[in-house]
């Protein structure tokens, strides 16, 4: 998708001015030369953290408190369930014929035959996908992206980022975007237009997190709450919900309950 790419690219432009940057710390340490403190991180899954944390800053107390969270919650509040419902499935359907390509690829054969089922009867008798009469009819949405193609076939995630105005991805996500813009009728669309999808799209689970938003505020660490979901949500999609325990996490386990007893 073209806007993941203009964040990300901000984000780089970026990066070397927050690494750089000096940060002025009142002296207010004691006379007798003790150290000041200095923060490390380790996540081998996210190399980039302190210039992810300055970017969730600005995303989550600046731009979502000021912007994104008022606009989703007048869009929740004030617009009719059935207009958003309609709105929705309107952009998801667009987005069926690459879901077609993407189960196929991973051997898929039945999700594939549902996928084209439902953009040829949505797009046809649901009034170019704004009904979901596939749905009505037996047939479940359950789109599959090019992301997940990658990662069925053993892909590494790549390294956490958190983009300027766009928000969390993983380096093989932002990769794979672009693959399913190839397909028909994403192909077609222009660059406003595809703004206007990614808007509403984004306007749409934005207004769906409207029920998480406590568990985030109330988070110890609202940067490391949000990375753990967003990377176990990014492995729920790939294993299509039956994620393999990791033998480390077993241990662990086995750990816990041994000091227990």
């Amino acid at each position: 998708m073209k806007l993941k790419w203009i964040g990300v690219l901000l984000g780089f432009a970026l990066l070397p001015k927050v690494y750089g940057a000096e940060v002025a710390v009142p002296d207010n340490t004691p006379k007798d030369g003790a150290s000041a403190v200095k923060i490390t991180y380790e996540d081998p899954r996210d190399p980039f953290e302190g210039f992810n944390r300055a970017m969730w800053d600005f995303n989550y107390l600046f731009l979502d408190r000021y912007l994104y969270r008022p606009v989703a919650h007048g869009y929740n509040d004030y617009i009719p369930l059935p207009a958003k419902t309609g709105i929705n499935n309107f952009v998801q359907n667009l987005e069926e014929p690459s879901s077609v390509v993407n189960n196929l690829l991973q051997g898929k054969w039945g999700w594939a035959a549902n996928a084209g089922g439902r953009f040829t009867v949505n797009t046809t008798i649901g009034l170019l996908g704004v009904i979901d009469v596939a749905d009505m009819m037996g047939m479940p949405r359950k789109q599959d992206e090019f992301n997940e193609v990658l990662g069925y076939y053993g892909v590494p995630n790549g390294p956490y980022f958190m983009a300027p105005f766009a928000g969390p991805y993983v380096v093989r996500e932002l990769a794979s975007d672009w693959v399913d813009g190839l397909y028909f009728p994403l192909s077609e669309l222009t660059v406003w237009q595809s703004v206007v999808k990614w808007g509403l799209k984004s306007l749409h689970a934005r207004a769906s997190a409207i029920d998480q938003e406590r568990l985030v505020d109330n988070a110890l660490d609202p940067y490391a709450f949000v990375k753990d979901a967003y990377l176990q949500h990014m492995d729920y999609k790939v294993y299509d919900g039956n994620v393999p325990q990791k033998q480390e996490d077993d241990e662990l386990l086995d750990q816990y309950m041994q000091e227990l007893e």
